[in-house]
């Protein structure tokens, strides 16, 4: 057997196990790969947002009306956390309800009521 021919005859034992090899086994190796890379993927973009948001919280940190900057900022979470529980049906009355009550209370400069 010449050098060539065994070259040849260890390529092609070579080969033979990836041939036989069932098709689900590579597109479970390209399904892993796709995984991965999609992982890979939202890693970095979570860090980079977590990056950014480090950075603006910094930017907010060094602003000399911090003070003021938080007042407003607990003003608005509890007006939001107001309007959250009413339309989630946990504040006490109705805002619709409530404004239609006192528009009935309402009395026209004649003694009249307006609705």
């Amino acid at each position: 057997m010449s050098q060539n021919e065994h070259d040849q005859t260890a390529y092609e034992r070579r080969q033979e196990p990836q041939q036989e090899r069932p098709a689900a086994a590579g597109s479970a190796a390209a399904s892993l790969e796709l995984l991965t890379l999609l992982a890979a993927g939202v890693a970095d973009l979570a860090l980079d947002q977590l990056r950014h948001t480090a950075d603006r919280a910094q930017d907010a940190l060094r602003r000399a009306d911090l003070r003021e900057l938080l007042t407003d900022g607990v003003v608005e979470l509890r007006k939001r956390g107001e309007l959250a529980t009413r339309r989630a049906g946990m504040g006490g009355e109705n805002y619709l309800e409530t404004m239609a009550r006192r528009a009935a209370q309402q009395r026209t400069p004649e003694g009249r009521p307006c609705a």
